[in-house]
């Protein structure tokens, strides 16, 4: 019986980082980056995506630089994490890999419900992080 609450757990994680992912993907946001693997896929996406990017950044260059500068030290800490423990870095890199795929089959299995489920964590996510310049962010 403790297997039912791991696999809820995971599921539940997994879903949370595949809907912010999404959500960065947003207009309102600044675009990520694509992945080597994503452009190989889908090239077209991908230029469309670097084009949304430069444009940001060039209508935000402070916000730019401080995403940058964000990604520049989670990736410094995690290389850090992992040089302090490579098995401990390997193994969580295994299960965010079985998560990513088992989220993806459960999508290709059911493309409306895994929709919907994006949508849902999309405006979860605009509620709780995004506010128009002047205002306030929302109370938590």
């Amino acid at each position: 019986m403790r297997l039912r609450p791991t696999v809820l757990i995971f599921t539940a994680a997994a879903s949370l980082f595949l809907a912010a992912a999404a959500l960065q993907a947003e207009e309102s946001t600044a675009p990520p980056k694509p992945g080597r693997e994503f452009c190989k896929e889908n090239p077209g996406k991908c230029e469309e995506a670097r084009e949304r990017r430069r444009a940001f950044c060039a209508e935000n260059p402070e916000k730019c630089e401080e995403q940058r500068e964000q990604m520049k030290a989670k990736r410094a800490e995690m290389q850090e994490k992992c040089k302090a423990d490579p098995e401990k870095c390997e193994e969580m890199k295994q299960k965010m890999r079985e998560r990513r795929d088992e989220m993806k089959a459960k999508c290709k299995a059911d493309p409306a419900k895994c929709e919907e489920m994006k949508q849902e964590m999309r405006q979860k996510y605009r509620d709780k992080h995004q506010h128009g310049p002047g205002q306030a962010k929302p109370a938590e």
